[in-house]
């Protein structure tokens, strides 16, 4: 039996990687749905400020009596990316239910976030981060992260990466929270 050099074995692992990434790349990706939101305990919404794309100034005060769904993103984020459509949709289907929606970008400058909505919407109030503090003022630490927060100001739920934000299942339990 021949031995393989660790060179070549280098080789191989590189051309098999490269054919697994093809064949992926190639394929579609299984359509599996994550609609789970894991509970969360004793966390209220953080003293914050931020800026609207629109000029409008939001803190806690700008959310009271209202349930909300906060995402957290950025333009560089592919995950951040593919769940903006479903986002979208959501917006539709609970913008009259009593819920609201809001899209904090993780610290990129407002010329960045329009270029890259020229290109993909975002139809709800999109905020300007901070780099440096927004994403550890919510105890957060991977984007994208989405948290829904009571009409008291509780964050009650938590989703750490992409969601199918418009399964009506997953709404409805978000809706619950505004009757």
């Amino acid at each position: 039996m021949k031995r393989l050099s660790p060179g070549r074995i280098g080789r191989i692992g590189m051309a098999l990687l490269g054919a697994a990434t093809l064949l992926t790349a190639a394929t579609p990706a299984l359509a599996v749905k994550n609609v789970r939101l894991d509970p969360v305990q004793d966390q209220r919404v953080p003293a914050f400020e931020l800026p609207g794309l629109d000029g409008t100034v939001w803190n806690p005060e700008a959310m009271a009596g209202k349930v909300w769904i906060v995402n957290f993103w950025a333009t560089w984020c592919g995950p951040c990316v593919e769940e903006i459509p479903a986002m979208n949709t959501a917006w539709e289907s609970i913008r009259d239910d009593g819920v609201g929606m809001l899209a904090i970008n993780a610290g990129e400058g407002a010329e960045a976030i329009e270029t890259f909505m020229r290109d993909i919407p975002i139809d709800f109030p999109v905020l300007l981060g901070d780099g440096a503090t927004t994403m550890p003022n919510w105890q957060l630490r991977a984007l994208p992260s989405t948290l829904i927060v009571d009409k008291e100001g509780r964050i009650v739920y938590a989703a750490l990466g992409p969601r199918d934000w418009d399964d009506e299942e997953l709404l409805d339990r978000i809706r619950d929270l505004a009757d």
